[in-house]
């Protein structure tokens, strides 16, 4: 690490006069999460488990360097970034066991060796265009990360920024291939383009396709190519003390089963999703709390339509942070399309056969701060769109946080959650805890 650190050092305080303008940025961070987990498999028997994850990051750019022979009246710069990531569960040289393994399998490694999270070039200006082009491994995510998220393990492609001569209009395009899906024996290509329309609020319009040969599957059955494409509607306002931010999407597309006989020659994607979240400021005598409200729906499939996939599920939508899930409630960390669950490595979704698409509707409260510590309360409700069994209710959460910050560099989190599963999950509504200590700093 020292010799490409010391390089770039190096570049950055004694390149010729041309190149004077470049800067040099260094970025690290780390985080330290105590776990421990009581029922978490939400069934019989009972399984306790507590351990530590660990998440550390390193990355350095060259900024701003400037580069000759651009066609408009401002220079064309460039950057040069590379960022390391490590992951892993501390003291742990092994295999990361169920259901944790989902999540693992995300990244290129979770044995907390440094894996290269990002590597790209990305210009500013090039042609004379007001746009930024980038090329490698890098971060990116469509919207609200519904359709689409790195979740920090990068993805390789092309991607184009910029800014339309029209009503202040911004257009993306990209071409990206997660580099994991190759080693799992897929061949995954995703390629799109967004609009952001600034008014009142902001509109943004999102079409993505995602191309998939071998191992991918469709209904339940495996296929040798499928083709899925995802439209969708974003709407952000921050209006004095009222934030709102609502997606809705829909999935189309077509698969050709490989199954043998009697499987269908053809089947169709026929999904949609719809996400909101809402917050406001709440005057106290003591200061200003926040109230939040989420709600989030995904399609399910439905048993009866066999040449039909009413499943919502893009390929990498946002849900994973590091060996652990980034969702709705603490324990049970739901989108509208999968959860952790007590089948989280039986089924794609991590509910019990039969039941897809999750129904989540969330309640929130952060009152003032007491001598700096803010507290969290959240109470979660959620639901399967559709299940072949009798019952769809998947359970009930609620959530408790203290958080504690020093100037946004370092923080520490306590917590705790509380699930209680619902008929849908278990019929003996197992109760199932996650305790949670937390301490994170950047730079």
């Amino acid at each position: 690490m020292r010799k490409p650190l010391g390089l770039a050092v190096a570049l950055a305080l004694f390149a010729p006069p041309a190149f004077g303008a470049a800067r040099l940025d260094v970025s690290t961070g780390y985080k330290l999460r105590a776990l421990g987990y009581q029922n978490m498999h939400i069934s019989d028997p009972v399984q306790n488990k507590s351990f530590m994850t660990q998440n550390a990051r390193l990355g350095f750019a060259v900024r701003d360097i400037e580069l000759t022979g651009g066609a408009g009246p401002e220079p064309v710069t460039m950057d040069v970034a590379l960022s390391l990531r490590a992951i892993g569960v501390a003291g742990s040289t092994g295999p990361i066991l169920p259901p944790f393994d989902v999540a693992a399998q995300r990244y290129p490694n979770a044995e907390f060796l440094p894996f290269i999270e990002n590597a790209y070039l990305r210009t500013h200006g090039l042609l004379g265009y007001p746009m930024d082009l980038t090329i490698g491994q890098q971060p990116y995510s469509i919207g609200s990360g519904l359709l689409l998220s790195d979740d920090g393990a990068g993805l390789a492609g092309i991607a184009v920024r910029g800014s339309l001569p029209w009503w202040d209009l911004k257009a993306d395009g990209y071409v990206l291939q997660p580099r994991n899906h190759q080693l799992l024996g897929d061949s995954l290509t995703i390629f799109g383009a967004s609009l952001e329309l600034p008014s009142e609020g902001t509109w943004q319009l999102h079409q993505m396709f995602e191309r998939e040969l071998a191992q991918a599957r469709a209904a339940g059955l495996p296929i040798g190519r499928a083709t899925r494409s995802f439209t969708s509607v974003r709407y952000l306002i921050n209006f004095g003390p009222l934030f709102f931010d609502g997606e809705a999407a829909i999935q189309r597309g077509s698969a050709n089963p490989s199954g043998p006989a009697p499987a269908p020659t053809h089947i169709t994607y026929q999904g949609n999703a719809q996400v909101m979240r809402a917050k406001w400021k709440q005057p106290f005598f003591k200061g200003e709390g926040i109230g939040r409200l989420t709600a989030a729906r995904g399609s399910g499939d439905a048993g009866g339509t066999p040449t039909t996939d009413e499943a919502f599920f893009p390929s990498f939508g946002h849900r994973y942070d590091g060996l652990e899930r980034s969702g709705m409630g603490d324990f049970f960390q739901a989108t509208p399309y999968d959860a952790f669950g007590g089948q989280s490595t039986a089924t794609a979704s991590g509910l019990p056969q039969g039941a897809s698409g999750i129904i989540a509707v969330g309640f929130g409260f952060t009152p003032p701060a007491y001598k700096g510590i803010q507290f969290d309360l959240d109470f979660w409700l959620f639901q399967a769109d559709r299940n072949n069994g009798p019952h769809r209710t998947l359970g009930r959460e609620y959530d408790l946080r203290a958080r504690y910050g020093f100037r946004d560099r370092f923080s520490i989190t306590a917590g705790a959650a509380i699930f209680q599963a619902g008929p849908a999950l278990s019929g003996t509504n197992p109760t199932s805890r996650r305790y949670t200590l937390e301490f994170s700093g950047r730079f």
